[in-house]
């Protein structure tokens, strides 16, 4: 059995500390209750919308404060506490620049997410709400690492010799990690440069063709049109000579080349196939209105006259099935006409001298010696 030497004076001092951490947890409690009603009350007459991410960033810590506060206030009404109140203060400090560090990356995040999704800031280099994961990656290590090194101040530990000895050991690990820190400031490029963002469709050069999912630390995931996942280097990214397809337009072009025998009408072919190409844009939803087709006559080929025809499609993806549907009504609309299209071929002229003996041939007997 224990027993334990307490006072009549240390007990009251232990129920009143008691009640007031109890108050304490109950005004954070009951401030949590109307915080948002709160936060509504003050922020709703404004226009902005920044007030009300403001507010709703600092809530949770502000709550959580008050909660801390009760029980530091209560500590300190102890009298038998006395020779460690240092202790609790320092205890006290390194739990509020928690809830201040904790405070802070949340406001930083929420103000940068807000930004980025605003009316205007899509031009912005690094601001497209695409890349904000990866932004909001960097800076959740910036804050939390800053904030660890305030804490252990506030805790009495020196971190001079420690930032020191992160001087030297940091840069025997960048030596030892260097492609790996290749990697990372190269995709930190890739993202302030806005050149290539989370979603866009992209060609690397003599690399893979798709759709860019994410963009980590050290690569770049890019899901193919056959639904695989390629991993390219960020630092290979960056280098590269990359097509963006989505930079400045979702829509896209889909072409069509085809070619007809050379004895056929020029003028009315391409009257026939910009007929199929106009109805093809009014019945077709994936087809862009805006933009009329186009016919051109490319070369006169080996076998036939070349032609290409170009429509635009509201998006990359919808470019497959309007190419799909250029190409049936083209091949349907000429063979209809009874236009040729010819497989490859080539014709020979040849001079009488050439021909001597070919009719002996033809009837399987030989030239005479």
């Amino acid at each position: 059995m224990f027993e334990f030497d307490i006072t009549e004076d240390q007990l009251t001092e232990t129920l009143i500390a008691a009640g007031i951490a109890v108050g304490g947890i109950v005004l954070a409690w009951f401030v949590a209750l109307l915080s948002r009603r709160i936060i509504h009350f003050f922020t709703h007459a404004t226009e902005t919308e920044l007030d009300d991410v403001i507010a709703n960033a600092v809530r949770g810590s502000l709550i959580a404060f008050l909660a801390v506060q009760g029980v530091y206030i209560a500590l300190l009404t102890l009298s038998y506490l006395e020779d460690h109140q240092d202790t609790i203060r320092r205890g006290w400090v390194a739990i509020m620049l928690l809830l201040i560090v904790f405070a802070a990356r949340r406001l930083v995040l929420d103000i940068l997410d807000w930004f980025a999704h605003r009316p205007g800031t899509e031009g912005l280099p690094g601001l497209d709400a695409r890349s904000l994961p990866f932004l909001k990656r960097i800076l959740n290590v910036v804050v939390i690492a800053i904030g660890f090194l305030l804490v252990l101040d506030a805790v009495g530990i020196s971190i001079s010799p420690l930032l020191a000895g992160l001087g030297i050991g940091g840069l025997a690990v960048a030596l030892a990690l260097q492609p790996l820190l290749t990697n990372v400031f190269a995709s930190s490029y890739v993202i302030t440069d806005a050149s290539v963002a989370v979603g866009d469709y992209i060609e690397v050069d003599g690399g893979p063709v798709g759709i860019v999912e994410d963009i980590g630390w050290r690569a770049a995931r890019i899901r193919t049109f056959d639904n695989n996942i390629v991993l390219v280097p960020n630092s290979s990214l960056a280098e590269s000579i990359i097509t963006n397809y989505d930079s400045a337009d979702t829509r896209a072009d889909a072409r069509v080349d085809c070619g007809i025998a050379y004895e056929e009408d020029l003028v009315h072919v391409e009257t026939i196939v910009l007929e199929e190409m106009n109805d093809l844009m009014e019945n077709l939803e994936v087809v862009d209105p805006a933009r009329t087709p186009l016919f051109r006559y490319a070369e006169f080929g080996d076998s036939n006259i070349n032609f290409f025809v170009k429509m635009r499609a509201k998006t990359w993806s919808d470019s497959f099935l309007l190419k799909h549907e250029m190409m049936k009504r083209i091949h349907t609309r000429l063979t209809a006409e009874g236009i040729v299209i010819n497989y490859p071929a080539r014709r020979l002229i040849m001079e009488p001298d050439d021909v001597e003996g070919f009719d002996r041939l033809v009837a399987g007997r030989t030239p005479a010696s």
